[in-house]
């Protein structure tokens, strides 16, 4: 199994395919398996690169917060390893985070951010996260959030979308969690950076998305944007609708 030990972290990553590297973020609770459809499906065309973030599924978990900017130079040093310095960046939530620090820093080929943040979300669930989280383990954490209506209908009515999703969260360490969050609520606001991104863009998030209100400030700051509303479905389209996903992006490359 591949690692790099990057100072006092060690990264899980998988290198597949050959061709322009595609690099992918995943999403909070994630890990490299976010991305099971996306894999199978670039890596006949690229070099996809996925790596499990610190704190996430192999990858080690280090007892204080992450923020995004220590994300940001993980990738940094995986691609540095990798020799890669002109990728074209994919993230997922927490990873479109990540993607916008590295992009405002570092030259990027092109830039796809799914379910976009572009600054710390609302604190008061995650306390109730992290506290169920370290509490009953990531499998609660999940049945909680879907008891209480925080996932999408297309997500908990797909037998292999929600399972999947589940299998990740599983595999997650809830202290690893626990510092992730605590990292991201310290997120800086990146909306006055938007504008140094002038490469193409593409912003992407499901109808049902509760986070898709977050498009105006994009669509306001980022000169070559490009959005696309995927109709029916949620915040996680990786698993919810993978070949509607797969498309948008692949039309975009």
């Amino acid at each position: 199994m591949p690692f790099i030990i990057l100072d006092d972290v060690r990264i899980y990553y998988e290198n597949l395919g050959s061709g322009r590297p595609l690099v992918f973020i995943h999403h909070l609770a994630g890990s490299f398996k976010s991305w099971i459809f996306q894999n199978k499906y670039f890596s006949s065309k690229y070099s996809v690169i996925v790596y499990d973030l610190r704190g996430h599924g192999r990858s080690s978990v280090l007892n204080y917060p992450y923020l995004i900017e220590d994300h940001s130079k993980d990738l940094k040093g995986l691609l540095e390893y990798l020799r890669i310095d002109n990728p074209i960046i994919i993230g997922h939530s927490i990873g479109t985070l990540i993607a916008l620090d590295y992009a405002t820093k570092f030259n990027v080929e092109k830039l796809v951010l799914i379910g976009a943040l572009y600054k710390a979300p609302d604190p008061d669930p995650y306390y109730n996260y992290v506290r169920i989280a370290t509490s009953f383990g990531m499998e609660a954490l999940a049945e909680y959030r879907r008891l209480h209506g925080e996932f999408s209908e297309a997500l908990i009515s797909n037998y292999t979308a929600w399972n999947l999703l589940l299998q990740v969260y599983k595999e997650n360490n809830p202290l690893g969690y626990k510092y992730a969050v605590e990292g991201l609520l310290k997120s800086k606001d990146y909306s006055n950076d938007l504008s140094k991104i002038d490469e193409d863009t593409l912003l992407i998030y499901g109808s049902e998305d509760k986070l898709s209100k977050n498009a105006e400030i994009f669509k306001q700051n980022i000169s070559k944007l490009k959005l696309n509303i995927i109709s029916g479905y949620g915040h996680f389209l990786n698993f919810e609708a993978p070949e509607e996903l797969n498309n948008v992006i692949s039309n975009f490359l």
